[in-house]
């Protein structure tokens, strides 16, 4: 019995300290980054600036996998079918950690249970884009123009923060719109220029350059401030609608049951990158901003906006799925 225990306690050192030699040679192999949305999104460009940075800094070679479909949950059951080991990274937004939970009448799996916050990234907020030739100046003009048909106009949403953020300001302008889904928000905005839908509600990001050169045009930003870069934009809110602000996020989630070790070592090389002062710059000029978090409080805030989704789900009267 005694030589039963001796052997069993020698087992349980031997793996305990196989996970910590684990932990401080990690990463020791490539690193793989998921990502829930298309190549050209907004989280697509952060993330492929984020695997440099871990690259540069661990001589790991870094992957981004881009699985875009089903509002991310597609990507987000992927990472779960991995090791809990570090190597599969979701870097990821309020849709797979917040939002649809409370926008699928059914979820193939428990964003609080099954993923451990690792650090957050950014903010970004959303913009009401139209085409140029869109007859409406202003969201004054485009409510009115709303009310005036008897079709009611279309939006394409390429994520749920783009159909929130329009769900929400259908509900405030008291108009009837029309909900077009793409799996990104790429694809939305071809259609927007070809006519097939009326607006988005896209991430600067992904839309300020057809922006820039004058096929699209900004009636207004969903953040409570204008942005620098778009400074004579106004917000949501200057332009009559208060209570339809909404602002995205991007963070990195591991599968829960990753070594606690390993999530701090990402924690770092995550924070080094979003503190760094030319990440900075790089999401002041896409109109984000760095969202400096640690696991606990990613956590926190995960939380607190699931029931803000929830909030909006009623507020907004979305269907579920």
């Amino acid at each position: 019995m005694r030589a039963y225990l001796a052997m069993a306690f020698g087992l349980f050192v031997a793996l305990l300290g196989m996970d910590v030699a684990d932990a401080a040679s990690y990463p020791s192999r490539r690193i793989n980054l998921v990502v829930p949305f298309p190549a050209g999104s907004a989280t697509d460009a952060v993330t492929r600036r984020l695997a440099e940075s871990i690259g540069t800094a661990t001589s790991a070679a870094v992957v981004v996998e881009n699985k875009p479909d089903a509002d991310g949950n597609l990507a987000a059951l992927s990472v779960l079918k991995a090791e809990a080991d570090g190597y599969t990274v979701f870097v990821t937004t309020n849709s797979t950690q917040a939002a649809n939970v409370n926008l699928f009448s059914s979820m193939p799996y428990d964003p609080a249970r099954d993923f451990a916050p690792v650090a957050g990234i950014m903010t970004i907020p959303m913009m009401l884009t139209v085409k140029a030739e869109f007859p409406a100046r202003n969201v004054a003009e485009f409510v009115a123009l709303a009310k005036a048909r008897e079709k009611p106009l279309s939006f394409g949403s390429g994520n749920t923060s783009s159909r929130g953020a329009a769900e929400l300001f259908r509900f405030r302008a008291g108009i009837a719109m029309q909900h077009v889904p793409y799996r990104g928000m790429p694809q939305a905005l071809t259609d927007i220029l070809s006519g097939e839908i009326d607006c988005v509600f896209a991430d600067p990001a992904s839309a300020q350059g057809l922006v820039q050169d004058g096929r699209l045009r900004v009636l207004a930003v969903t953040s409570s401030e204008r942005l620098a870069t778009m400074p004579t934009v106004p917000t949501i809110a200057e332009a009559g609608l208060a209570g339809s602000e909404l602002t995205a996020w991007v963070g990195v989630f591991v599968r829960t049951g990753t070594p606690p070790d390993i999530i701090a070592k990402l924690n770092q090389l995550v924070t080094a990158f979003v503190t760094r002062e030319e990440t900075k710059a790089y999401l002041e000029s896409i109109g984000a901003k760095p969202f400096r978090a640690s696991p606990e409080e990613l956590r926190a805030f995960a939380e607190a906006d699931t029931k803000r989704w929830a909030e909006i789900v009623e507020i907004a009267k979305i269907e579920k799925k």
